[in-house]
């Protein structure tokens, strides 16, 4: 009896402090278990007039890759809060998102908000090295007479570096792979590993490179290193699972690493959906076609944008 009445006090208590809760801070909650709809429910009544709840939306809206919605959103929350550096970061990335699925005649308008959007960004925080790096990817993608240039982008991963040598390293690293630096990449990742070796970034950006050089071997050991480190490390999960998708190595592995990183309390990096892709690789791997079917399609689900997983889905015969 005494254990019914607590359990029933326990319960009218979370029931109260769940009450208690602002819909942004039930929102917030909603989207780090990835339920990312009945987030959108919570917040969208008071996104027009709260700027976090805005932002939050519009973080959804790029993990749903509906681009459109995030730049509403994005610009909400900059309208709310016009002093944020983060706000105006994100804004940039929204703005990118919809450039890379726009027509050519739209793309130097979009390219220049882009641009406007994280350099305001850096105004407003010099020390924001996120919007830095974002400033970085805008360069290397971005044509000369769009305002891009790869002098530009070592420029600003030297002023990185200036700021902190870790995220300066993993600048250079994305420099000096996007223009084909191999020595240059190789240094800046042996770095990563030697000079931190408590950090994912470099051990994941090493074995992606191992990918693509087709040394799945070396992949492979160095994303074990890390787990041996940090045994249920997101990143790492997520590496070897994708290091098995391209390599057709270590499946079964590669399978439990991707269910484990799906499971993931707040996972970083790629998307669920991502990470059903690759699961559906993995199981076309090993033969288990009506699988590789069904993982495909939870990938479109989640992101109908997902055209690796649509290709797949097609090629199987949807």
């Amino acid at each position: 009896m005494l254990k019914c009445i607590g359990l029933a006090v326990i319960g009218t208590f979370a029931a109260r402090v769940a009450a208690a809760q602002s819909p942004v801070e039930r929102g917030k909650a909603l989207m780090e278990t990835r339920n990312y709809n009945e987030a959108k429910a919570v917040l969208q009544p008071v996104g027009q007039t709260d700027a976090t709840a805005a932002f939050y939306l519009g973080q959804i809206a790029m993990e749903q890759n509906d681009a459109s919605k995030a730049v509403d959103w994005m610009e909400r929350a900059v309208s709310l809060n016009p002093r944020s550096s983060l706000n105006y970061d994100w804004l940039g990335r929204a703005y990118g998102l919809q450039a890379e699925h726009t027509s050519k005649l739209k793309l130097p308008f979009l390219a220049g908000r882009t641009r406007s959007a994280l350099e305001k960004s850096i105004a407003l925080d010099p020390n924001n090295l996120e919007a830095r790096e974002d400033m970085i990817v805008f360069y290397l993608k971005a044509p000369g007479f769009l305002g891009g240039g790869q002098d530009k982008a070592r420029a600003m991963a030297q002023e990185i570096q200036r700021r902190s040598a870790y995220r300066g390293a993993v600048a250079w690293a994305r420099v000096c792979s996007e223009v084909k630096d191999k020595a240059c990449l190789e240094r800046q990742l042996n770095l990563l590993v030697n000079s931190y070796p408590d950090s994912s970034a470099g051990y994941t950006s090493y074995a992606s490179y191992y990918v693509t050089e087709k040394h799945y071997d070396k992949a492979f050991a160095l994303i074990d290193q890390l787990l041996r480190r940090k045994p249920n490390d997101p990143a790492a999960l997520y590496a070897y699972g994708r290091t098995a998708s391209f390599s057709g190595m270590n499946l079964e592995r590669g399978e439990q690493a991707l269910k484990e990183y799906m499971a993931s309390p707040i996972p970083t990096g790629p998307s669920i959906a991502h990470a059903h892709y690759r699961l559906g690789l993995i199981e076309e791997k090993k033969g288990a076609k009506d699988l590789a079917r069904r993982e495909y399609q939870a990938a479109l689900r989640l992101d109908p944008g997902q055209h690796e997983a649509s290709k797949a889905l097609a090629a199987l015969g949807g």
